[in-house]
């Protein structure tokens, strides 16, 4: 995805474009920024002359707009250099964000101005190659003469031509124009309603599946631009409160006070797709055992325990999130850790309704083992999350053979987390630390569930879905258990 900022100088190019960069990076896209004499091939051609002689040869043309071979050369040299950049851009970073600080036209209108162009370089400059999304930022001409006077010699007259230009050039190709005589907030949003379509639906797939999309709304001031996601989200939190309502009155109800929900909320910005509750084995046990009649509502259902899964329930009640019941932390009924080492006192914090949740500490564990033997991907929400909070040191001292057994995963995070690279979210763990990890379970009992071949079995099968699951997402862009817009709007 190309998008360009194009306008006269003073317009607010830079620093719309690099709102964007923030607000692309932040969402989970891998984001390209290319200001307009970040030349690609030209770049060696300066080494060679040297960039003194360049810069005097540029002021030299700027001032005299003289006619020689050279600047008549020069905006086929620039063009060619632009083009070739689209070129790989456009092959080879498909899947990453190009946020460009000027444009074709930008030269095109500053070539025209020096009377530099020909017929030939005029057209090729006019067709050019769009960008995705396109936008050219206008200010009163005044406005820029102010802003850019300190650090530029051109008069007023100078920004009214080029204004006029920009304008121009705008109704013939068909760009949109923005006024950024507001503040910086509203020529984003303004900007941001012009995507339509395939770009908005992979702009709001990304940000709801790295579940940071809420955020980024936040942080920007943008909310306006998706006000029925806003109104969507609160309608979640709605539907949260209800099913924490529910269960805080039926553990009243029923004496349950030994619980903790877990996973669940990781930001104040963000609601995954159910509510997981861990209570002691003998509670499980009792709860399954309740006629259907005394359990959370009066509207609910509830899926059989699986055999594969003899801990966990799903619990679905009307207008309201699914609630997964869990006895154990674990991976088809091998107990990872207890429900009694969940339940400790000092692992558990007081949150919404006066209910006990997992502290940070729990949380980030039990959500990077979720990675592992269930995912085998971290989205950018829970990047964050565990960056800021997971703590090998707990690990290790609370569960030294889980550490053991998953200790080339954690040294994965710690290197992830202290990585400066831009990376795009979410970002899938690799399959030989996977593998490994799954190799380790094989071994690893701390409750009845010792059968290898059992293990091995569910093993190769959930290993072929990971598998599947990188390639769907490099075909399609969809993952497992993600959150849709559409879903949720509803």
């Amino acid at each position: 995805m190309i998008i360009a900022f194009m306008g006269n100088d003073g317009s607010g190019k830079t620093t719309i474009a690099k709102e964007f960069v923030g607000i692309f990076s932040d969402l989970g896209f891998k984001v390209i920024y290319r200001h307009e004499h970040q030349y690609t091939i030209l770049k060696f051609l300066f080494g060679i002359i040297g960039m003194e002689r360049v810069q005097s040869e540029r002021k030299r043309m700027i001032a005299e707009k003289r006619e020689s071979w050279k600047y008549i050369l020069w905006p086929y040299l620039v063009w060619f250099d632009i083009f070739m950049s689209m070129i790989y851009f456009k092959l080879l970073k498909r899947r990453e964000v190009v946020i460009m600080d000027r444009y074709f036209y930008d030269s095109f209108v500053s070539f025209k101005y020096l009377g530099c162009l020909t017929r030939t370089s005029e057209w090729l400059y006019l067709h050019s190659p769009k960008p995705d999304m396109g936008f050219i930022l206008r200010v009163e001409p005044q406005i820029a003469y102010i802003r850019k006077r300190s650090t530029h010699t051109y008069c007023r007259s100078f920004y009214e031509k080029q204004t006029r230009s920009y304008l121009q050039l705008a109704k013939v190709l068909g760009i949109r124009a923005i006024d950024t005589d507001k503040k910086v907030s509203d020529v984003i949003d303004e900007a941001l309603e012009a995507f339509q379509g395939r770009m908005l639906n992979a702009i709001l797939r990304k940000g709801v599946q790295n579940g940071v999309l809420f955020s980024v709304m936040k942080k920007y001031r943008i909310a306006s631009s998706f006000s029925i996601l806003a109104r969507a989200f609160e309608r979640r939190r709605e539907r949260l409160e209800t099913t924490l309502s529910c269960i805080k009155d039926f553990f009243e109800k029923n004496g349950i006070r030994h619980y903790s929900i877990v996973k669940t909320l990781r930001s104040d910005t963000w609601i995954g797709n159910d509510v997981d509750v861990i209570v002691t084995t003998e509670e499980f046990n009792r709860i399954v055992n309740m006629p259907k009649s005394e359990w959370f509502c009066a509207h609910c259902s509830a899926s059989n325990p699986k055999p594969s899964e003899k801990g966990k329930i799903d619990i679905r009640i009307l207008s309201s999130l699914p609630i997964d019941l869990h006895s154990y932390v674990g991976w088809r009924n091998n107990v990872l850790i207890s429900s009694q080492d969940v339940l400790k006192k000092e692992c558990l914090v007081r949150g919404l309704n006066d209910l006990y949740f997992a502290n940070n500490q729990m949380n980030s564990v039990i959500i990077a083992l979720t990675h592992v033997f269930e995912k085998g991907f971290v989205t950018l929400n829970e990047y964050h999350f565990l960056k800021d909070h997971f703590n090998p040191e707990f690990l290790k001292d609370q569960f030294p053979r889980l550490h053991d057994m998953i200790s080339d995963y954690i040294h994965w995070i710690e290197r992830a987390s202290n990585s400066r690279q831009q990376l795009s979210y979410p970002i899938f763990v690799p399959m030989s630390i996977i593998v490994k990890c799954y190799f380790q379970l094989l071994f690893f009992s701390r409750d009845k569930c010792s059968d290898i071949v059992w293990k091995l079995r569910a093993f190769i099968r959930d290993i072929a879905f990971m598998a599947f699951w990188r390639v769907r997402y490099t075909v399609k862009s969809k993952l497992p258990f993600e959150v849709t817009a559409s879903a949720l709007q509803t």
